[in-house]
């Protein structure tokens, strides 16, 4: 236990010590030096649990003469699985924003580095708590550390919106995760997680209608953090905002972290019963509305970001929809809600892993470019060729191409949504529900494909154009995050039975009485078959058969042009005779699937939808006073206050170090005077 507590203390004092450093690089050093050092722990804390098979638990200090509250830190598989998570994605992101904030040139790293490492804290917290009260502190940590990295550039105007949307959906959601505690508290007389379970049982027995408010003020809390649609409205808004580094911490731990608290209330806090099977469906059709409408908008997007922040509120659908198909049918069948539910959580893990990369493929577009703006670059893959692979493995992983990581998942959410068919005991109208529901998924997964094909093809294919800086090419420190992530994609898409082995045995620990791992997805290391009845195999996927052909194809391919030694010659495009600037010819972001993106967009009264998602909505005119907004800018009338203090005071102990070399001498023996008298008088006054 005591690694967890050297792994908080380290990011504490990371963020303590950038607060006061301006130099950018060194203050980039520290941070990932200190991140290091609690990633190197945190991950090593996540092996030992699950290779032990047991809970770390201790707790640090009790409110229990006021409150029956105690600051417990608990880790089981479920959080080791995303401590896991937290530890390599923190890494990345720190790595990467060392030389990657020296593009802000005018903005400060004490706006950035401690608000980042914070997160990073509150994070942890989030998946280490078991008592509902802290697990609220931290949550809200997590708001409003990620709030300042919002609003990093808050001289621009979409970051001061994006902020306030973001701040004030989020305070909302968080009011109703309060109000359902404060609910329960009434109830158990304790904020443990173990009495609110108890007490929730008896609440569904009783009063099930509480039981069912309660819920509802859980789901709205989790899913308004997660980017679901309706609630996610200001996501679009707000992930785009801050440098790309903290949105790849956002998109890829974030928002994941709003789906584990669903799955830690609605899979082991909530008693298995008929609420579970009620807010399952519930859970899977607001993520097919995610998964549909997000993606959609997705692909109408022309700006990387903003592109990718649509793309994150469609792959949290696909999160719910396999949690809420594992929740409703766990029960009836636990063949069937194994297989949605360990879907639904590696899509968790390996969207934590591609859509990461993503980002930071985003964040080194800018950094050469100084847009993300796809319709302004092109054929990046000539300058920057690591970031133009990676960048095509991340797409490939979010549009669940085999044998990427993001195939597997996928695959297990569609089979599992579209086998519901197969179960008796299931009303009509809902297994009807469900096939759509996969069928939606598995149209919308190619959509995914096109707008990532249309990311790859306009940044990085074609004639290379754009405001390129060629004298600035990409550090080492951003390019070694992007090929680790992108290793871990093929990696785990190759092998995909580590994986699940790991997510299987925390979706164990949720649900006790589930069939053994061998049952369901077999115990071959090359691939996997999956199976929703015993003794019974329903599909398969062996990767390493289909890449081995693939490779030797290759091989034989390149051989063959090697020894044949054709010439090659380069030649202008011609345009058909009549002369043409590139400019005129190429074909821009916006051009791609237009009469699709024609379809989708229409106007009715005087909201605009783009992609089926209001772009534009009727102006509300309120007045607002500036000691309200004062409020909300608490960088301004604390943070910066109490930094510039702490300034002056170090500049004051550095004055007094720049004394004259007699009297810094003169010190140095009064001193040393003072430390033998003190020796001497310690030791009694013997030799």
């Amino acid at each position: 236990m005591q690694y967890i507590y050297i792994s908080f203390l380290s990011l504490f004092l990371g963020a303590a010590l950038t607060s006061f450093i301006k130099n950018k690089n060194f203050s980039g050093f520290l941070t990932v030096l200190f991140t290091a050092i609690s990633s190197i722990f945190l991950f090593y804390i996540s092996i030992n649990t699950i290779a032990g098979n047991k809970i770390i638990e201790d707790e640090v200090f009790s409110l229990k003469p006021l409150l029956n509250s105690s600051c417990v830190v608990s880790i089981d598989y479920l959080s080791a699985l995303f401590l896991m998570i937290i530890s390599l994605v923190s890494l990345c992101v720190s790595l990467f924003s060392w030389k990657y904030l020296n593009v802000y040139k005018t903005r400060s790293s004490a706006r950035f580095y401690p608000f980042l490492m914070l997160l990073f804290i509150s994070s942890v917290g989030v998946v280490c708590v078991k008592d509902i009260l802290f697990f609220i502190i931290f949550w809200e940590f997590m708001t409003v550390s990620s709030w300042f990295l919002v609003v990093f550039e808050r001289e621009e105007k979409s970051a001061i919106k994006g902020g306030l949307q973001y701040f004030i959906a989020t305070h909302v959601a968080t009011a109703f995760l309060i109000l359902a505690s404060v609910i329960l508290y009434s109830y158990s007389n304790d904020f443990s997680f173990t009495e609110i379970n108890k007490s929730l049982a008896l609440i569904i027995n009783y009063q099930p209608g509480i039981a069912h408010f309660i819920l509802f003020c859980f789901f709205i809390a989790f899913v308004t953090k997660a980017g679901v649609l309706p609630f996610g409205f200001w996501l679009p808004n707000a992930y785009p905002q801050p440098p790309s580094s903290a949105s790849s911490f956002f998109g890829g731990v974030m928002s994941k972290l709003a789906v584990y608290a669903l799955v830690r209330f609605f899979c082991s806090v909530l008693p298995l019963s008929f609420h579970t099977q009620v807010w399952g469906f519930v859970i899977a059709v607001f993520g097919v509305f995610s998964i549909f409408i997000g993606t959609i908008a997705a692909l109408t997007q022309d700006e990387a970001k903003r592109l990718m922040s649509f793309h994150a509120i469609g792959q949290v659908g696909y999160m719910l929809l396999g949690i809420g198909v594992g929740l409703y049918f766990i029960k009836i069948n636990p063949f069937l809600g194994a297989v949605a539910l360990v879907g639904g959580l590696l899509h968790v893990f390996n969207n934590s892993i591609y859509k990461s990369l993503l980002f930071l493929n985003a964040g080194s577009i800018f950094y050469k470019t100084a847009t993300t703006d796809l319709n302004k670059v092109s054929g990046l893959i000539k300058v920057m060729p690591v970031t133009a692979i990676t960048a095509l493995v991340g797409s490939l992983s979010i549009a669940g191409v085999p044998p990427f990581n993001g195939f597997i998942s996928k695959l297990l959410i569609f089979e599992s949504s579209i086998w519901s068919a197969k179960q008796s005991e299931v009303f009509l109208l809902i297994k009807g529900a469900f096939i759509v529901f996969g069928i939606i998924s598995i149209f919308i997964s190619a959509v995914t494909l096109a707008s990532f094909l249309k990311f790859v093809n306009s940044a990085f294919m074609g004639k290379l154009q754009g405001a390129v800086d060629e004298k600035r090419n990409i550090p080492l420190l951003m390019t070694l995050p992007q090929l680790i992530l992108a290793t871990v994609c093929v990696l785990t898409g190759l092998f995909p039975i580590i994986p699940l082995k790991l997510i299987y045995a925390g979706t164990l620990s949720l649900f006790n009485d589930l069939p053994d791992f061998s049952l369901i997805f077999g115990d071959t290391f090359a691939g996997v078959s999956i199976s929703f009845l015993k003794n019974y195999s329903q599909g398969a996927w062996f990767p390493v058969f289909v890449i081995i052909p693939l490779i030797i194809l290759c091989l034989l391919i390149f051989s063959f042009e090697k020894y044949a030694q054709a010439p090659k010659r380069e030649v202008k495009t011609w345009y058909g005779g009549k002369e043409h600037v590139p400019e005129e010819v190429a074909y821009r972001g916006h051009s791609f699937y237009q009469p699709f993106k024609n379809l989708v967009s229409f106007r009715i009264g005087k909201v605009q939808f783009k992609g089926f998602y209001p772009v534009t909505t009727p102006s509300i005119k309120i007045s607002v006073s500036e000691k309200f907004l004062k409020i909300l800018q608490p960088d301004e009338w604390l943070y910066y206050p109490l930094a510039n203090k702490f300034v002056k005071l170090f500049e004051y102990v550095e004055k007094i170090y720049e004394l004259t070399t007699k009297k810094y001498i003169a010190w140095l023996i009064l001193g040393s005077i003072v430390v033998m008298v003190l020796l001497f008088y310690i030791s009694g006054g013997k030799q």
